[in-house]
């Protein structure tokens, strides 16, 4: 079985020497394995690519392939080259920093020859964890549990941001069109796991420790780069989400309905009748709560509709109590962006709003709290298999 090892990397010349030496020495305790090394390399300035030079140099199962800058453009055009070039059984890509160590690939194999099709290690299995910071668990929770997880419905994992995974090509990844992945930065970890599982694939994940890394700078930090790749691994989920549910569909008209509502009242509170900024933008968005809340239960949530006048004043109590955070966020960023770009925007900034923030934010809350349909992954840390 051919195992090709598709290292990504950018400005890593003190840790990918390392790593290429580590995966040599694992070779050769694997002898039952043909191993490749595929170092994916978007022409790092620090001399990256020179040092995988060398090593392939010496030995005859090393590979550089320059690719354009971009986690998402670096790894596609890694698996095509795995494939097409190479003639991988499977793919394993993994960083190169060590903070996924490849100690764990002897168990990542083991469960591929148990025919597993997809193996996950993962932080969320019962055993695993990892070395974040406050803002780093804080923006991993954002976009592997709130957006993929639960806006997405990408479930078949419940770590979905690694980018170490072992792949099975044949009949999986070979029947993934991955011309047709238009995915830039880190998520295509998700993307690829939701494109794995419309092949069939069976997933299992296995508890994994994310570490330090051995040298070097991280990539992940608060600046332009990290926006980019939030807003589109939002748009991503969304999309996936579209696919994959009808009941989306049906949130989505009534989310339009409400949002008909909210911007009517908008404009009769704050052009029309005058009030003050925050009142209109208050008032509009709890009568879109009001319309929103009777939709959904007669229609998008109808397979557990909420009966009797009791349950629905206290379910309705509750829906408001969700809806808070939907308010707050609305009239915050609302009253905001008209102080920084003026009233003319007014109706520009609410579907924005709308969109990318009150969305995600009201089909989780009502998947979890409202209607329950969800269960919040984390309360139980077993491994999760998908078959």
């Amino acid at each position: 079985m051919k195992v090709v090892n598709l290292l990504s990397s950018y400005n890593e010349k003190e840790n990918i020497g390392p790593m290429i030496d580590f995966l040599m020495q694992q070779a050769e305790k694997l002898p039952e394995y043909e191993y490749v090394i595929l170092v994916a390399d978007s022409h790092s300035p620090d001399g990256t690519g020179e040092i995988v030079k060398e090593y392939a140099k010496k030995y005859p199962n090393v590979y550089l392939l320059e690719t354009p800058r971009g986690l998402g453009v670096s790894l596609i055009t890694g698996y095509k080259y795995a494939m097409e070039e190479l003639g991988a059984d499977v793919i394993i890509p993994n960083d190169v920093d060590f903070q996924w160590d490849p100690k764990y690939i002897p168990a990542m194999l083991e469960k591929i020859e148990e025919g597993y099709d997809v193996v996950v290690p993962s932080r969320h299995a019962s055993g695993g964890k990892d070395n974040f910071s406050a803002f780093r668990k804080l923006t991993h929770f954002v976009s592997n549990t709130l957006i993929n997880y639960y806006w997405g419905g990408i479930k078949e994992v419940k770590d979905l941001a690694g980018n170490f995974k072992a792949i099975r090509v044949k009949g999986i990844l070979d029947k993934v069109n991955l011309d047709k992945l238009n995915v830039k930065g880190f998520v295509i970890q998700s993307t690829i796991i939701y494109e794995l599982s419309k092949t069939g694939a069976k997933f299992c994940e296995i508890p994994a420790i994310y570490g330090e890394r051995r040298a070097g700078e991280g990539k992940v930090g608060l600046n332009l780069q990290f926006f980019k790749d939030i807003l589109e691994t939002i748009i991503n989920a969304t999309k996936i989400r579209i696919e994959r549910s009808k009941r989306f569909v049906r949130f989505g008209i009534v989310g339009f309905a409400g949002y008909l509502v909210n911007a009517s009242t908008l404009f009769l509170f704050s052009g029309i009748l005058k009030f003050p900024e925050w009142v209109s933008w208050g008032l509009s968005t709890e009568l879109a709560v009001i319309s929103n809340f009777i939709w959904n239960n007669l229609w998008t949530f109808k397979e557990v509709k909420i009966k009797g006048a009791k349950n629905v004043a206290k379910k309705f109590i509750q829906f408001n109590g969700t809806s808070i955070g939907a308010l707050l966020i609305q009239t915050v960023v609302g009253t905001l962006g008209v102080k920084i770009f003026g009233p003319n925007y007014r109706q520009i900034l609410l579907p924005f709003i709308i969109v990318f923030l009150i969305i995600p934010y009201n089909y989780t809350m009502y998947n979890i709290f409202i209607w329950k349909t969800w269960k919040i992954p984390f309360l139980s840390r077993s491994p999760k298999t998908a078959e």
